[in-house]
Formats: structure tokens, C-alpha cells, sequence
């Protein structure tokens, strides 16, 4: 977990100062025999946040079979993970749900998402998989950065119009 701390800092630049309104979070999560910390830098004017970017650094073993799917792997769970943090609710009126399809039920678009940046630190460990280890630390860090970005701590999920 420290290799992987260590490197997502270093590539984030963790520790420079930012402008006013902006933050970071780090946080990390260990599954499926993989270490996996996420660095994401926000900013929060007037309430709207903006997600600027996420740095990753993860150690999936001493081999990466197929490096370009296995960067393409941690974006998607970085991108899915902020994305339902931020917005993904599913509520219920007369035991039935609210939502009917993906119309009002927002997944995270194109225009939205973010550069992730994806660092992978080699080790002793037997080669394991990735899909979901990137995916747990990504909402930590999201609601850590916008505690450093606004003194503000998200409690609950889906973040949502809590910073209004």
C-alpha cells in the first residue's frame, strides 16, 4: 500500500498549493490481492463542482499482461465510481422505484469526464486483476478533495446538491 501511496503523490504533485476553491483527496483500497490509490483534484465555485483530474497509481503484481487494457481498466472504474458518487440514486415511492432508466438515473457523460491518470508500480506479488480494485478508493478521494477544497465533509451519497 506505501508503494502505491508513495507513487500516486509523487505524479500528483501532492503537497503544492492550489488556488482558493481547489483541492485534493487522496485514499486507497487493497482487493482481489491488488493495491490501488487514487489522488483527485476538484474545484468548487458557487456551489458547482468541477472534477479536474484523478491521478492513480496501482500494483497489480510483478507482469501487466496487457498494459493499455489494464490502464483502460482503472479510468473506467476511476470515471464510474466518480460518477456515481456524484450523482447515482435509486429511491423508491409505493415499493417501486423512481427512476425508470438512465434518463433519471445519470451516469457520468462525455462532456463530463476527466483526465485519469494511470501509474502502475511493479512488485514481487503474483499478477492478479483490476477491474474492481480501482473503483472503492475513487469516491474517498472525491469527497476528501472537496473537504480541502471547502472545509465542507460529504457524509452521504450521492454528493449530489450537498454543496449548495
Amino acid at each position: 500500500m506505501r508503494g502505491v501511496l508513495d507513487l500516486v503523490a509523487e505524479k500528483s504533485g501532492w503537497g503544492r498549493k492550489l488556488p482558493a476553491g481547489s483541492g485534493m483527496g487522496v485514499a486507497c483500497h487493497y482487493s482481489h490481492m491488488g493495491y490501488v490509490a487514487v489522488v483527485i483534484q476538484v474545484t468548487v465555485k458557487n456551489g458547482s463542482l468541477k472534477v479536474d483530474k484523478a491521478w492513480a497509481a496501482a500494483d497489480c503484481g510483478r507482469q501487466i499482461i496487457n498494459p493499455k487494457g489494464a490502464e483502460q481498466q482503472v479510468q473506467g472504474s476511476v470515471l464510474d465510481a466518480v460518477g456515481a458518487a456524484l450523482a447515482q440514486e435509486i429511491t423508491f415511492e409505493g415499493g417501486a422505484t423512481t427512476q425508470s432508466n438512465f434518463g433519471d438515473f445519470p451516469l457520468l457523460r462525455m462532456a463530463d469526464a476527466f483526465d485519469v491518470e494511470v501509474h502502475f508500480k511493479l512488485s514481487d506479488n503474483n499478477p492478479t486483476g483490476l477491474g474492481e480494485p480501482a473503483y472503492p478508493p475513487a469516491p474517498a478521494a472525491l469527497c476528501n478533495a472537496i473537504f480541502a477544497a471547502t472545509g465542507k465533509r460529504i457524509r452521504s451519497l450521492p454528493v449530489g446538491d450537498q454543496l449548495a
